[in-house]
């Protein structure tokens, strides 16, 4: 029995170190490390933030590297495939991919719709603006378009550096201390990290805050979350960048 691998549960509190620490971390280097950037060079604001975020999001990733070879260190553990549950996609995989972008797709239009109307006609505070409170995107033209080649490293150290410490690292050992409520506990607070982004932002991509974890913990498979992640950030990125929305 000793020789099996063997998985810790995490406590709260180190729940809330794991999220917590990098919430904090994000929110200076949003709001105080652009700011510094945009004052003394003359770089575009894709690249600032790329220059910024970029470095943060990799470090996530080596974060949940780190964390599983100490893990592995202190006691037999799972090789990194199957501890961070990379499994191959199957048919429900799939299924449930595709269930939940088309849900999260519908509930974040409904958020929009309502959002916009409460901020104009009701509370009359300002059109409902879901962009990042730090980076006012717009649709890139002419020789900008080499920025998007910049943005592809990012975009990946942004998924997998998120969805690797999340669900690959986080979320197998809060599932032994807070069990099928797990999914719940995530989406409070990945919803906590992304306040640094704005309120409206938030609030609009809150299904897919609860509703990835939520998938992921029902499959059993961090696959899913990495596209579900990549599918609605990069495509949102792109549409803007082409000027689709």
């Amino acid at each position: 029995m000793t020789d099996e691998p063997r998985l810790t549960p995490m406590p709260p509190w180190q729940s809330v170190l794991f999220f917590g620490v990098p919430t904090i971390l994000f929110y200076f280097v949003s709001r105080f490390g652009i700011a510094l950037l945009r004052q003394h060079t003359p770089l575009h604001p894709l690249i600032i933030w790329f220059l910024t975020g970029g470095p943060f999001f990799v470090l996530l990733f080596l974060t949940s590297i780190v964390a599983y070879r100490i893990d592995r260190a202190q006691s037999k553990s799972q090789p990194l495939r199957e501890r961070f549950r990379l499994q191959a996609m199957r048919k429900g995989d799939w299924l449930w991919t595709l269930g939940a972008l088309l849900l999260a797709s519908i509930s974040m239009g409904i958020i929009y719709f309502i959002a916009s109307w409460l901020t104009t006609s009701v509370l009359s505070i300002g059109q409902f603006n879901p962009s990042a409170s730090f980076l006012k995107a717009k649709a890139l033209s002419g020789a900008e378009l080499w920025i998007l080649l910049a943005w592809i490293p990012h975009f990946f150290f942004n998924i997998v550096g998120e969805e690797f410490l999340w669900r690959g690292y986080i979320l197998p050992r809060q599932e032994l201390t807070h069990g099928r409520f797990t999914w719940i506990v995530q989406g409070v607070l990945w919803s906590a990290f992304h306040i640094p982004f704005g309120w409206q932002m938030t609030l609009l991509v809150l299904p897919l805050l609860f509703g990835i974890p939520y998938v992921v913990q029902k499959r059993k498979n961090t696959w899913i979350g990495i596209m579900l992640h990549a599918v609605i950030n990069g495509g949102g990125f792109l549409a803007v960048s082409f000027g689709l929305i």
